[in-house]
């Protein structure tokens, strides 16, 4: 992978926006480099509203690595809110890999396991409300079922509530989702008794920050009225305000230790299960405040700043987006990320790689193919042009991008609903920034992308139609619409140039007698084999067409009689050797009749075809009276 000798470890996760899979991004990359590793990280934007042809479009990025290449590989496991696409990760290590496997936060058997003790930390915060707050009243709102943090967490309440003989009733325990959307839901259940609780434990920050919002809305106040905990130790919680009383896990670490664990099993199949630290972080949401609480407006100053940064940066990716609507090949998409791309800061180099036969209309985009086209590359910062390096998927970026540094880069696919255009590879100059995506920029990305098939597919579409609006479909020449069309512009050039044109005019002979006998099939075929006879004496710059019925017109730049005397002899024998090769019961004719000369003034291209088809005509005569001696 990444066409150096180094080996690679790979990071699997999803939701990639999240506080979590940025930390865990950012001490993977670090101790990977450390170690002289590189690291392959693959990543999506999630379950979008619970579109489903969405998800599947998203989760073909973990087909993307042939994972028997890997070194090692670290799974995100709860990240994954669409099980499909851990399944999908997890079946593919099954299959193919050979090498150390870790999965953070959730034990997997046949793996190493970095984890959480998750009864003795959360024990630990429920006893800081017992003893410090005392707090009796407790409620408890836990992640989703079929979550074991979540299983976990709500052991450790119950095992302390019994501990201090507690009770628990029916509506101090709620299962949440372990996001912002059950805030409400779970406010009503713990007040449908009527009684407000001394202290609602949640099992995440995110949780205990959509409580907190959702009794403000009731006019009950944090901490005063109602204690308000969280877990997990997040950014988000601390600049919260209230900031949120939190057990605070050190997510780089855990992913440094993924990764250690990986480099001390190269050589073995061992496995082993590590337990990471955590910290209680009592704060305002308990009304407990940390002794050093100028981190916290710190935090929240930088808070600010990044709010501010962040408006700006989804406003130049909107502006981008805009300038993507006229764009109609893949070419003129650089110019403008060009202009855009610096305000990913810390970007080092950035690659846009798409399917090798994306602009295939026949082909079902689903899944990357064996070979991939980098289409807009950004090395070092700077814009490669106008490229289109050919690559094998596996090796996951074009060899102009290799280093034999370290490599860590980011991959999150490109597409549109299930069908899939390619990936994004993302390089950073600095480890700390190795978890960064910007879903308004990757959606911006697709959106052109999307613009261009289908801009690709009207131009065909729309050249189909002139096709057919121009063509005669029988003999593959010009009908009269195409020729009047294209003969006109080459009849005034040749008038404004002083050049020499020649139009001939050319008449099938008897076509009508058969198809009386024979069909209008073999009237076709004969039809045809004047068509192919014009085609076969082409010369460059030839208007041909089948302006009606037997009738056909031609016409070509020349330089003197003896050009046409040639192209008449040319179609003459191809008809000859038509009618000695084709076993059919009648023999093809053709009379025509040309005009050639330097057009004047006063001529058009509708005088030199009236002057041909009068000589043509005269010859028809000609060549029927010889053709009957010939049979007497």
């Amino acid at each position: 992978m990444f066409h150096n000798k180094r080996k690679t470890i790979g990071l699997f996760n999803c939701n990639s926006d999240g506080e979590y899979q940025r930390e865990i991004s950012v001490g993977a990359a670090e101790q990977a480099a450390e170690l002289g590793y590189n690291l392959a990280i693959f990543t999506c934007y999630g379950n979008y509203e619970q579109n489903l042809l969405y998800t599947q479009g998203e989760r073909d990025i973990y087909d993307l690595p042939d994972y028997s290449e890997f070194t090692g590989i670290i799974v995100a496991t709860d990240t994954f809110e669409n099980k499909d696409g851990l399944e999908k990760v997890l079946n593919n290590i099954q299959a193919s890999a050979h090498c150390p496997v870790v999965s953070l936060r959730q034990k997997r058997e046949g793996m190493s396991n970095i984890l959480v003790d998750n009864i003795s930390s959360m024990g630990g915060m429920i006893r800081h409300v017992i003893e410090c707050h005392k707090a009796k009243d407790i409620a408890f709102m836990t992640g989703r079922r079929e979550n074991a943090d979540a299983i976990a967490r709500l052991e450790s309440f119950y095992q302390v509530m019994e501990e201090y003989g507690l009770p628990v009733s029916e509506h101090r325990v709620y299962w949440g989702d372990f996001w912002r959307n059950e805030g409400k839901n779970a406010c009503d259940w713990f007040l449908e008794e009527g009684k407000c609780p001394d202290a609602i434990i949640c099992a995440n920050d995110d949780m205990a920050m959509a409580v907190i919002d959702e009794l403000y809305k009731r006019n009950l106040r944090v901490p005063q009225d109602v204690i308000v905990t969280g877990y997990d130790g997040s950014v988000s919680g601390m600049i919260y305000s209230p900031s949120v009383t939190t057990v605070s896990v050190n997510f780089e670490d855990m992913a440094k230790k993924a990764v250690n664990l990986i480099d001390k099993h190269q050589n073995d199949e061992e496995t082993e299960d590590v337990y990471v630290t955590v910290e209680l972080k009592p704060r305002e949401s308990c009304g407990c405040q940390e002794e050093n609480y100028t981190s916290i407006v710190y935090y929240r100053c930088l808070n600010h700043v990044q709010i501010v940064e962040q408006d700006n940066l989804q406003k130049q990716f909107c502006f981008m987006n805009i300038q993507f609507g006229g764009v109609e090949k893949f070419e003129n998409m650089h110019p403008i990320i060009q202009q855009y791309i610096y305000n990913i800061e810390g970007l080092k180099n950035y690659t846009i790689c798409l399917r090798e036969d994306i602009l295939m209309d026949e082909k079902e985009m689903h899944g990357y193919t064996d070979t991939m086209e980098a289409r807009v590359v950004f090395h070092n910062r700077e814009n490669q042009g106008n490229v289109r390096y050919e690559f094998d998927r596996h090796e996951l970026i074009p060899k102009e991008l290799a280093s034999d540094e370290p490599q860590c880069y980011l991959f999150s696919p490109l597409h549109f609903q299930d069908e899939c255009y390619g990936y994004e590879a993302y390089a950073y100059e600095n480890p700390k920034d190795a978890g960064k995506l910007f879903i308004r920029w990757s959606m911006a990305i697709e959106d052109v992308i999307m613009n261009i098939l289908v801009k690709s597919k009207m131009k065909r579409a729309i050249d189909e139609l002139e096709v057919m609006y121009i063509q005669d479909v029988m003999t593959g020449l010009f009908n009269r619409r195409g020729f009047e069309k294209y003969a006109r512009v080459q009849f005034m050039n040749a008038r404004a140039r002083d050049n020499m044109v020649c139009v001939i005019g050319i008449d099938m002979d008897g076509l009508k007698p058969i198809n009386d006998i024979y069909g209008h099939h073999e009237g076709d075929s004969a039809l045809r084999a004047v068509g192919y006879a014009i085609q076969e004496a082409a010369v460059s710059g030839q208007i041909g067409a089948r302006i009606g019925g037997d009738e056909f017109e031609v016409l070509f730049p020349c330089l003197d009689e003896e050009d046409v005397k040639n192209w008449i002899r040319v179609f003459e024998r191809s008809l000859d050797n038509y009618n000695k090769k084709s076993r059919k019961p009648y023999d093809v004719y053709a009379s025509l009749g040309y005009k050639m000369g330097i057009p004047g003034a006063g001529d058009t291209l509708e005088s030199f075809m009236r002057e041909s088809d009068d000589i043509m005509y005269q010859n028809k005569v000609t060549n029927k009276m010889k053709r009957n001696q010939t049979l007497r």
